[in-house]
């Protein structure tokens, strides 16, 4: 099995131009005042890959402090923080912290099931992706959206706003799920 950390960079080599589209900043986006959301509860999780590597889970520790910084746990690898921000009805965007940057993800579900996907912003939808960048919420490099630097939280939110309401298009879907593992009586 392999650890949070580990999944997650090996679906990036394995869809390596999904990758160069996601949306990355070098500071935080969310903290502790605009990321409290706590759409899972504490306890165990079984974490599989959604699509061609679907038979490698792990089982993951889940847990959150009094300022919501997730915590998720594995045997193998050092824990992973993530903060969550409510953005519709049982839809949030996500922070993770990856080396010396941040990536973003779209997260939906519940508590019982939970589905994280990385979002890209090749796939935001082209009037969005400009009127962001005109702003400055956001901000690419080239034309091909090969990474956009998320500037400001209206430049997170409206990005997973867009996932959380079907209006994003992907030949690339790197999702991954949690279940969460119930004792049986």
């Amino acid at each position: 099995m392999r650890s949070l950390r580990y999944t997650i960079k090996f679906l990036f080599l394995t869809g390596a131009l999904a990758l160069a589209g996601c949306l990355v900043s070098e500071e935080p986006v969310l903290n502790t005042s605009n990321g409290r959301a706590t759409p899972l509860g504490p306890g165990a999780y079984v974490m599989c890959p959604v699509g061609e590597d679907a038979d490698d889970c792990q089982l993951m520790d889940v847990s959150f402090d009094n300022s919501r910084l997730y915590t998720f746990v594995s045997e193998e690898e050092e824990p992973i923080e993530m903060r969550f921000r409510r953005i519709g009805r049982h839809g949030y965007a996500v922070q993770t912290r990856e080396d010396d940057s941040y990536i973003y993800y779209y997260g939906a579900g519940t508590r019982e099931q939970f589905q994280l996907t990385m979002m890209l912003c090749a796939d935001l939808p082209e009037g969005l992706r400009a009127n962001l960048i005109e702003r400055g919420d956001l901000e690419a490099d080239d034309d091909d959206f090969e990474t956009c630097m998320v500037k400001t939280r209206r430049g997170l939110t409206s990005s997973a706003r867009a996932y959380h309401r079907g209006e994003i298009e992907s030949e690339e879907n790197i999702t991954l799920e949690f279940n969460l593992v119930t004792e049986t009586p």
